[in-house]
């Protein structure tokens, strides 16, 4: 599959559909079920095999919500075709959401056959798009190429659903490993898919709120009459602080009128996602009397650095007033060293690794919100 030619971003704002977010609230529960694969401890930690569980199910399930958004974002319409596929894409992911478990081999290929269905509606949805022919060549071009990346990972997933357990395996990671780099590879190649960033970015963004409120309700329970205390507070700084970190980012700094390639804007946000859910279950942890403190307050830490990183890496896509210079990195990544030996070196004191870590927080968003303030003075803060 080769792309010939280099195509640019339109951008015409598109506004997000209500089946879209109606689409979405399916992944609020996905998000919840994969959260509780790392939310046990086993000798304190989460084991290797719990935490690479997770990445791949969160992987699978983001890359598959990426690819639909995809669709919508380049060709989808309010159609009663386009909502009854979204309807039944929900029923299937709901059947997979009730797949997610640590005890993965035991339902390995109905979880197959359930991701090759819900790829293959994709498919036949570029399929139609392409018989069209009503778009542009470059349109074309580009529902061919992932017509051929999608067809790959609906035999890939298919076939290993009907092997047995040693041979399946493999060749559904090779399969859904395969067309999940393709992107990657045709990006470094500088090919560019259309988009309309806009609408790509509001899309990005309401993933991550979902994300958000799983950390919303793992908050909840430090908000009891029985254990509320100062500690509440600190969380929930952190949980805003890290907020207006990514928004800041995101709603105000980004030029949605680049024609820069975006595939890393999209891949970037399964980091940004991944150290959302660590963070979430790092401050149960944090708590926990049979936590392993070293292990909690580096799990905790790692979640921070994923998400504050991947969110600065964007930056490339940011306006002119909004290409931060050298320092501001320097200082961003000060401060969260600061706060990592500090928090290791009082790991045992959960509530100081808390009040050093909402400390933290508060002053690399402040570092964002001054330089936001001084490039825009106009800003109403009040």
């Amino acid at each position: 599959m080769k792309f010939e030619e280099k195509i640019m971003t339109s951008i015409t704002h598109k506004r997000v559909e209500y089946t879209e977010l109606f689409y979405d609230l399916v992944f609020v529960y996905a998000i919840s079920k994969t959260t509780a694969l790392i939310h046990h401890l086993d000798n304190g930690m989460v084991s290797f095999e719990s935490m690479l569980t997770f990445l791949f199910t969160l992987i699978i399930l983001v890359n598959n919500w990426m690819i639909q958004t995809g669709f919508t974002n380049r060709h989808g319409k309010n159609s009663l075709l386009n909502m009854f596929v979204s309807f039944l894409n929900m029923g299937i992911l709901l059947f997979i959401s009730n797949l997610i478990t640590q005890e993965w081999e035991l339902v390995f290929h109905k979880f197959c056959l359930a991701l090759g269905t819900l790829s293959l509606t994709l498919f036949v949805q570029y399929l139609i798009e392409y018989m069209k022919k009503c778009t542009s060549c470059g349109s074309l071009r580009t529902i061919r190429g992932l017509l051929w990346l999608i067809g790959i990972r609906v035999i890939a997933v298919y076939t290993a659903s009907f092997l047995p357990l040693k041979f399946g395996v493999p060749v559904f990671l090779a399969g859904f490993l395969t067309t999940f780099a393709m992107p990657i590879f045709m990006a470094m190649r500088g090919e560019k898919f259309i988009s309309n960033l806009p609408h790509l970015i509001e899309r990005l963004s309401l993933l991550v709120i979902i994300t958000f409120g799983e950390m919303v309700m793992g908050l909840a329970k430090f908000f009891t009459t029985e254990i509320f205390s100062i500690n509440s507070v600190l969380l929930f700084i952190i949980m805003a602080s890290l907020f207006l970190f990514y928004f800041g980012e995101f709603d105000h700094a980004i030029d949605e009128a680049t024609d820069a390639n975006i595939s890393f804007l999209i891949y970037s946000h399964i980091p940004i996602i991944v150290g959302l859910i660590v963070i979430t279950v790092s401050m149960s942890f944090l708590v926990s009397p049979s936590v392993n403190h070293l292990f909690a307050t580096s799990f905790f830490y790692f979640g921070i650095a994923i998400f504050h990183g991947a969110t600065l890496a964007n930056s490339i896509y940011n306006m002119d007033d909004f290409k931060f210079p050298k320092c501001y990195y320097v200082l961003q990544i000060a401060l969260y060293l600061c706060g990592l030996l500090l928090s290791l070196l009082l790991s045992k004191n959960p509530d100081a690794v808390i009040l050093i870590t909402s400390i933290i927080s508060l002053c690399q968003t402040g570092i964002f919100v001054v330089y936001f303030v001084k490039k825009k003075p106009d800003y109403d803060l009040f």
